[in-house]
């Protein structure tokens, strides 16, 4: 019997970017939160380049990371400056899984931090 291929090791946060233009023409208006899940997670989108649902899941403290991505994203970013890229990687049974993968474009990056000096707790 054939052994499975090992799977594919990527470091989190290391993750191929995705090229999502801002297509409206105007900056994102991110509303802020206190709830502290969602804190976490946009403090992990800013330390990061990219994060997969795991590293969500395990940093913010949810079981459900793309439900909190999609709370942030209703804040004001939008799937167009939260995008989730799909990878091909290959699971330890050796079988071919397309996980997610978010990041926050430039513009998403601004409103946060626009957001955060006007709370008074920049970055």
């Amino acid at each position: 019997m054939k052994k499975p291929a090992a799977p594919a090791m990527a470091q989190t946060g290391f993750f191929e970017e995705p090229s999502t233009p801002n297509c409206t023409g105007k900056p994102p208006v991110f509303k802020g939160t206190c709830n502290p899940r969602e804190l976490r997670l946009i403090h992990l989108l800013l330390r990061r380049p990219s994060v997969s649902r795991e590293a969500v899941d395990s940093e913010a403290g949810a079981a459900n990371g793309p439900d909190l991505v999609a709370n942030v994203r209703a804040l004001g970013l939008g799937k167009e400056h939260l995008p989730c890229t799909r990878i091909h990687v290959i699971d330890r049974d050796g079988v071919v899984c397309r996980p997610g993968v978010y990041s926050l474009t430039e513009p998403g990056r601004k409103a946060i931090h626009r957001w955060l000096a006007q709370r008074g707790k920049a970055v």
